[in-house]
Parts: structure tokens; sequence; C-alpha cells
């Protein structure tokens, strides 16, 4: 019975505002994630030096995943992070194109 209040627990703590940075072949790339969550839905928005763009992903218990597009060099190019979430921590792999890299969070201040 309390093992799934935990869930909703752990899924209600990832909303608001993380500060992100994911490894790439040219050196860290940081940004704002604001996320919303809905059940196990999430939603919000990337908040890049490039402009913002949308977010969407789940949260089941402490395992988070999330997504977005942007435009690389004229081509769509969507970035795919998946991780564990940790209090007011999070990490895990980011996969861009056929590449894969670290990535963590905290929650901003």
């Amino acid at each position: 019975m309390f093992a799934g209040f935990g869930n909703v627990v752990a899924a209600d703590g990832v909303a608001g505002e993380w500060d992100v940075v994911y490894n790439t072949p040219g050196g860290p790339r940081p940004f704002k994630l604001v996320l919303s969550v809905d059940g196990e839905k999430l939603t919000g928005t990337a908040k890049r030096p490039n402009g913002d763009v949308p977010v969407e992903g789940t949260i089941k218990g402490d395992v988070i995943t999330f997504a977005y597009t942007i435009n690389y060099g004229g081509n769509a190019l969507t970035l795919t992070f998946s991780g564990k979430v940790t209090g007011d921590k999070m990490a895990g792999n980011v996969i861009i194109g056929s590449t894969q890299e670290d990535w963590s969070a905290t929650r901003a201040k």
C-alpha cells in the first residue's frame, strides 16, 4: 500500500526548476530545465542559450526520462535523457543522435 505512495512523492518531487549540464564532444552544455508533473507524465521547457524548447517525458518512481528536439545544422536532432532522481539531484545518460554522454542536474536555488 505505501510503496505506491513513495512513487507519487518522487514524481511530484521533480516538478520545478533544475540546473542541468550534459557532456558533448565539444564540451559541457548547461541549460535550465523547468518541469511540471501530471501523474507519471512530465512536460516543461528546456531553457537553452540558443532558445527555449518544449520537453516531454515520464517519471516512474525514481526513474526519469525526457526528451526535446533542437535544430542542429538545419536538421532536427532529438536529445533523449534517462536517469535516476535522488532528492535534489538527477543523473544519467543522454543520447544525442548516435552518441551517448553523461548528464547531471541539481535543483535550482
